[in-house]
């Protein structure tokens, strides 16, 4: 059981830290733009140079593999089971084995929020109850990003992008 929730904890941090701090601070160094250039391809596949969507997937695949372990046997709770009430075991180990499955979910739920909300945060936080001015300014921004979703849509589909 440790060995197993040691490597996935050490994954899981290594990849939080490079997607939160080390992929801005390695991008503005100069030395490491051959790097960038050969993995930029493989993030745009993977997660479309989104951290939330990487954070995203990250957890979906977190998920799926501690179903798997956690069916196959490689991942225990019964170490710590004498510490929980009597009354509560069987809620416990439902819990235990719906966990892995509910990380993923949490992880699809992020993915598609993500997808739904492309705006910039400042526009995303104003009321429903905007002043007309601020309303014609998101309106022109909701304009403009339609606009851009074609234009790169219609690169996409002639094969230039």
């Amino acid at each position: 059981m440790n060995k197993w929730i040691f490597w996935i904890a050490v994954v899981t941090a290594l990849a939080l830290v490079w997607s939160l701090w080390g992929r801005d601070k390695l991008k503005a160094q100069g030395w490491a733009a051959g790097f960038f250039a050969w993995i930029e391809p493989v993030e745009i596949v993977l997660w479309k140079n989104s951290k939330t969507i990487f954070k995203a997937r990250l957890l979906m695949v977190l998920g799926f593999l501690s179903t798997i372990l956690t069916q196959a046997g490689a991942i225990d709770i019964t170490p710590i089971m004498p510490f929980v009430p009597d009354a509560w075991e069987a809620t416990v180990r439902v819990l235990w084995n719906m966990l892995p499955m509910i990380i993923a979910g949490v992880g699809w739920l992020d993915e598609q929020l993500r997808k739904d909300t492309t705006k910039p945060l400042e526009i995303v936080a104003l009321p429903e109850q905007k002043p007309p001015e601020v309303a014609a300014v998101v309106a022109k921004v909701d304009a403009v990003n339609a606009a851009a979703v074609n234009v790169v849509e219609a690169a996409k589909a002639e094969g230039k992008v």
